[in-house]
């Protein structure tokens, strides 16, 4: 069985709320997934931080605790889980943090490095990019193109 490319590029948007944000999917090992806009916070180093409730029926496996440290500076305990995030084909683990109080679903910075994407956020799009792409071999592409194209001329 061949593994699956990944996307080379996610395309997010920009909820209600005028936060970057991206549809993913989360799953436990006993229960179909299922999918969230996800608010993407660079503020939380975390994989995934997800309402109590919401995350039950998802029948994630709990993994045990963690202190956070919240904006404020002050500091909480919070259960956390073990689960499957998925984006398109690309399916990764991580611990989700399981909030009681919380109303949204946040990815954090260390979904982006588990996934390995580049977050890029314009006034009205939201991209999150293969970290193997870099802008100057975007450029170095674009000047290869443009350079066949200027040769087909003549």
């Amino acid at each position: 069985m061949s593994a699956t490319p990944k996307a080379l590029t996610w395309t997010g948007f920009f909820d209600k709320s005028g936060s970057p944000a991206l549809k993913i999917q989360i799953s436990g090992p006993f229960a179909k997934a299922v999918e969230f806009d996800a608010i993407l916070d660079t503020g939380f180093t975390g994989f995934i931080c997800m309402p109590l409730l919401r995350a039950l029926p998802l029948g994630l496996m709990l993994y045990g605790t963690t202190s956070v440290e919240l904006a404020d500076g002050s500091t909480s305990m919070k259960l956390t889980a073990k689960g499957m995030a998925t984006v398109g084909e690309e399916k990764k683990v991580g611990v989700v943090i399981l909030e009681p109080t919380a109303n949204d679903i946040l990815i954090g910075m260390a979904f982006l490095r588990t996934f390995q994407k580049a977050l890029f956020v314009t006034q009205n799009l939201v991209f999150l990019v293969d970290e193997s792409r870099t802008p100057d071999q975007d450029i170095a592409a674009n000047d290869s193109e443009e350079e066949e194209d200027s040769s087909d001329l003549g």
